[in-house]
């Protein structure tokens, strides 16, 4: 299916007439505020293929010491899924605040390729986040990873509410040459560009341009490394760690490859931290870090004792670390053990900066509430499907995981059996049916 459309749809007309009215009411709630009161900054990080046990504070063996410094600052989340088990779906998912099942093409159940899915591109009456923070009175910027069509720069994220873009629309690149194999793919706003660099470097000083030069207004920064996912060179996928630590270890296992890459990105992200601390933006400023998805074994990730990995609906596929920061508003060393998922990343934001919903089926839930009053735990069900079929439902304590390729169906306590170790499926078939009701009543839903 095509979902390219070189003629304005209706709801293109409305998303630009959405967008200068709220943004006409958002700068007068701004010129309103006084100094301090403004609405907060965003800062979104998200890391592509970091499992859950590739992160210190996780338990870990990398050390992360800056993305660490995130949940010791805030909030940290012992229940975070993302809403697939692979990049563009997981995307999706974060940025439009819907289950990927909703998107009208189906091919974005699974990655976008190029060569294979050029003519795909995230449809135009999809809203993103970027689109209702934009029409709030914030300067909006992806740095990094786009993977929701990378066909033409023209369906790109300036077509979906980011007022600023710097880095590539596939899903991978190499890191050195920044090219998908041997095509160019760097971008700075709509241009093709050549620089030299380090990928992770080159996006942290981005980012931190990005906010100096935007310091004095709201602004949302979704700053999507390419870490510690391999890179797209010529010769194939590789693991790319900088220059130095190759030179230094020429027979470097994988996982030593892969350590390298997300201390790298660490070390960036820190940079970026310490630029929001030395402009004092750090009470101004909600901070989240999120990974897209589990990591793959095969490329050296960790997952932790979870069972699965990424491409696959165990919770070592679809649970990753997430942690948010906001000094003064979020109590510090928090753990919390809400359900969420980062689908719910749209509606959280929108009760945080009074950003208006699209009038659409929204599938997050707003969880400011629990992140920064404190409040009991909001029950929270979670519905996953892959391209091969496979289904999972995530209902609090419970799980339903569903595999299409052997026909088996399994059932979890996750409650008291996180690990996934002991199948309940055959001995509890009725909790099994309410389940599956549940989810297929889900899957089921149309838009409003």
């Amino acid at each position: 299916m095509k979902n390219r459309d070189h003629l304005p749809k209706r709801r293109d007309f409305l998303k630009t007439i959405f967008g200068a009215v709220a943004g006409l009411l958002g700068m007068q709630v701004l010129s309103g505020c006084s100094v301090g009161k403004r609405k907060p900054n965003i800062l979104l990080i998200f890391s592509d293929d970091q499992g859950i046990g590739d992160v210190s504070c996780y338990g870990g063996d990398i050390q992360t010491p800056n993305i660490d410094s995130i949940a010791e600052n805030g909030v940290k989340f012992d229940d975070y899924y993302v809403s697939a088990p692979v990049c563009t779906p997981s995307r999706y998912g974060l940025l439009t605040g819907r289950y990927p099942i909703r998107a009208s093409n189906p091919v974005f159940l699974r990655p976008l390729m190029p060569g294979q899915d050029d003519d795909v591109s995230l449809d135009s009456e999809e809203v993103t986040v970027a689109d209702i923070l934009k029409g709030n009175g914030y300067k909006t910027a992806l740095v990094g990873k786009w993977h929701l069509g990378h066909g033409s720069i023209e369906f790109g994220p300036k077509n979906h509410g980011f007022d600023h873009f710097y880095g590539f629309l596939p899903g991978c690149v190499d890191f050195y040459k920044h090219t998908y194999r041997t095509e160019p793919a760097w971008y700075r706003e709509k241009e093709l560009i050549e620089e030299e660099g380090y990928a992770t470097d080159l996006l942290t000083d981005d980012a931190v341009r990005f906010i100096e030069d935007n310091k004095d207004i709201p602004f949302f920064l979704y700053l999507a490394y390419n870490a510690p996912h391999y890179g797209k060179a010529p010769e194939g996928n590789l693991l790319q760690a900088p220059r130095e630590f190759h030179e230094k270890n020429p027979d470097a296992t994988d996982r030593e490859v892969y350590t390298a890459m997300v201390k790298s990105m660490d070390d960036g992200i820190g940079k970026v931290l310490e630029t929001l601390k030395r402009l004092k933006l750090e009470e101004d400023t909600l901070i989240i870090f999120i990974s897209d998805n589990g990591g793959p074994i095969n490329f050296g990730a960790d997952n932790g004792k979870y069972k699965g990995q990424k491409g696959n609906l165990w919770e070592g596929g679809i649970k990753v670390p997430c942690m948010m920061q906001w000094k003064g508003k979020i109590k510090a060393k928090t753990v919390t053990e809400q359900v969420a998922t980062n689908a719910d990343i749209m509606s959280t934001l929108a009760g945080i900066t009074g950003a208006k919903l699209p009038d659409r089926l929204i599938d997050g839930i707003d969880l400011s509430d629990v992140i920064i009053k404190a409040e009991p735990k909001k029950d929270r069900s979670i519905v996953f499907k892959t391209n091969r079929g496979d289904l999972a439902y995530v209902d609090g304590d419970w799980k339903y995981l569903y595999e299409e390729k052997d026909k088996a169906e399994y059932l979890f306590n996750l409650s008291k059996d996180p690990y996934e170790d002991s199948n309940l499926a055959s001995s509890m078939p009725e909790k099994v049916q309410e389940m599956k009701e549940r989810l297929e009543k889900e899957l089921s839903k149309k838009e409003v």
